[in-house]
């Protein structure tokens, strides 16, 4: 096992190397996940409804519904809903209003605690299995994460800066383990185990927004796949980096571990917060080369802790969408840059393609400022002519959603033809 700036092995790596975890089985089948370019013609739409802890949380909540069901029934899609016991009753009051009725949809309720991020728990493969994560121990998968993060980030900024962003993840670039924190992968897997659907197991750890499967200029599948992934998998099986790819080729049926493109966190935990796959081999990842050199002149007019300290985020986060660009290009992928997110704000990487009843693509994304939902939408339709129309979420809704780490894209899950009744 590589160990990085330290002439003695940690606590956690001795007990790593002493207890080694052991590779699961494979039970998958061999099959993509469902793509979420527009090539995928997503029909189907899976959505999480948890009401939340607070009034105004769960007016958000509810806002988020009552835009997927509205955007489903003008677009002739099918909306599938698992929510909880507590929180149907609010399902079945948005559903019986005007604006939703007519509207295709199907209510699951489980028993047990969900998490509103359907992105991320599970995958739908093209074979018609529902895949689920691995669950592993906390302490490790935050390790084997970090210690990824401080081999691959340290020539990027300083040590002092490096120690920080590590030690503080949550203030400057957090890890992305939030569904192995909530275990939504065994409820899922449980849920449909009873419905007697079939369920396999993705082996690596990856969440959901930080792997997008899509296919290359020649029309071959691909999947990019953040390092954070690549590495955390690698460290906590004690495998190499090809060796990690490798399982994943296994468990997605992919020909060669080429088809697997390891990327740099874009200075975001996932890569849907920063990358926007529109297909054939072409990715739009996000640009902050104008707000970090604005945030270097400000400390520099203003020093203070603040202003250092912005800027410092800055450079890191640009530094890795740069190195994200030259991963994606050294894997044949066509990269544009463009600044389409701007913290709360905003962020128009995330969200979903759908195809309408009409046979027209569609983008439904978070909403924003209406000039920069007009700009984005101009690329998208005009410009790169990837969508007929781009439809935007409530701003209010949005920006609270944003605040909590996720949006559109992370709320709702693309669901392909094969899993016509997924439960």
């Amino acid at each position: 096992m590589e160990v990085n700036h330290q002439t003695q092995p940690t606590s956690m790596e001795r007990l790593t190397t002493d207890s080694q975890p052991l590779l699961p089985p494979f039970d998958t089948g061999g099959a993509m996940p469902h793509k979420k370019t527009p090539s995928g013609n997503t029909q189907i739409l899976h959505m999480n409804y948890v009401r939340g802890y607070t009034e105004r949380q769960t007016e958000a909540e509810r806002a988020h519904l009552r835009f997927f069901a509205t955007v489903v029934r003008a677009l002739g899609l099918q909306l599938n809903i698992l929510t909880d016991r507590d929180s149907r009753s609010d399902v079945e009051q948005e559903l019986s209003q005007d604006h939703c009725r007519e509207a295709m949809y199907r209510v699951i309720e489980s028993s047990q605690p969900i998490t509103k991020w359907a992105e991320d728990g599970l995958e739908y493969l093209e074979n018609g299995k529902i895949a689920v994560l691995k669950s592993f121990d906390s302490q490790l998968l935050e390790w084997a994460m970090k210690s990824g993060r401080r081999s691959r980030w340290q020539d990027k900024v300083s040590s002092e800066i490096l120690e920080a962003a590590l030690q503080d993840d949550h203030l400057w670039i957090p890890l992305g383990v939030r569904v192995n924190a909530s275990e939504i992968g065994g409820v899922v897997e449980s849920f449909a185990v009873v419905k007697q659907h079939g369920v396999g197991h993705i082996r690596a750890y990856i969440e959901g927004g930080n792997m997008i499967a899509g296919e290359d200029a020649a029309g071959k599948p691909v999947i990019l796949i953040g390092k954070d992934a690549i590495d955390a998998t690698a460290r906590i099986y004690q495998f190499t980096r090809e060796q990690a790819r490798e399982i994943i080729c296994e468990d997605f049926g992919l020909d060669t571990i080429d088809q697997i493109i390891c990327v740099e966190q874009p200075g975001q935990f996932h890569l849907d917060l920063a990358i926007l796959f529109i297909g054939h081999g072409v990715v739009v990842l996000n640009n902050s080369s104008i707000a970090c050199k604005d945030a270097i002149e400000m400390a520099e007019a203003v020093p203070c802790l603040t202003t250092k300290t912005a800027a410092a985020k800055l450079t890191l986060q640009l530094a890795l969408e740069e190195e994200a660009a030259r991963d994606l290009q050294a894997a044949g992928i066509k990269v544009i840059r463009k600044k389409l997110e701007d913290s709360v704000t905003f962020n128009f990487f995330n969200g979903e393609f759908v195809t309408g009843k009409n046979g027209l693509n569609y983008y439904i994304t978070n909403g924003g400022p209406l000039e920069q939902e007009e700009q984005f939408a101009a690329l998208m339709v005009k410009e790169w002519k990837i969508v007929t129309d781009v439809i935007f979420s409530p701003i209010a809704a949005a920006q609270k959603s944003l605040q909590e780490l996720g949006g559109v894209g992370c709320r709702i899950k693309g669901i392909s033809n094969a899993h016509l009744l997924p439960w």
